[in-house]
């Protein structure tokens, strides 16, 4: 085989190792911040639902905001259209369903956070949630070691 296939195979196969090799090593980072957040006697889950549920929010904020912009961005053509066009009050129509539709959907994101947003359950103290303990079989059984 000529070196130029050989380098670009070997390129790609470092390629491939640092990209499997940086997910590995995520999950590896997410592994470690559990077991703290549990020695710590915080309930991993219920953080994760936390932050599931502010990702909704957030993604409202953006959309309605993204649609209000393109709605007031829209909104003058209607005054320069002639008056067949924009008999409506306000000179709305529809060329202003680009921004409208986004900020519906917005909308209908941020109610939905505050509909499914109960009121904050009390905090967990570290005796609520037990703890594992990882002792060696060998100790319990009243063996000494060597």
């Amino acid at each position: 085989m000529p070196s130029d296939i050989v380098a670009a195979l070997l390129g790609w196969l470092i390629a491939l190792v640092i990209f499997f090799g940086f997910i590995v090593f995520l999950r590896y980072i997410h592994y470690r911040e559990r077991l703290a957040m549990i020695t710590h006697g915080l309930d991993p889950n219920r953080l994760k639902q936390q932050r599931k549920s502010n990702r909704v929010l957030r993604a409202g904020l953006i959309i309605s905001m993204v649609g209000l912009a393109l709605s007031l961005g829209l909104y003058p053509i209607g005054f320069m259209l002639p008056k067949t066009f924009t008999l409506a009050p306000l000179h709305f129509g529809p060329w202003l369903l680009p921004g409208l539709i986004p900020l519906g959907v917005g909308a209908a994101l941020i109610i939905s956070y505050y509909l499914e947003h109960d009121a904050p359950p009390p905090p967990h103290t570290r005796d609520e949630i037990p703890i594992p303990s990882f002792k060696d079989p060998i100790e319990e059984e009243g063996h000494e070691e060597v």
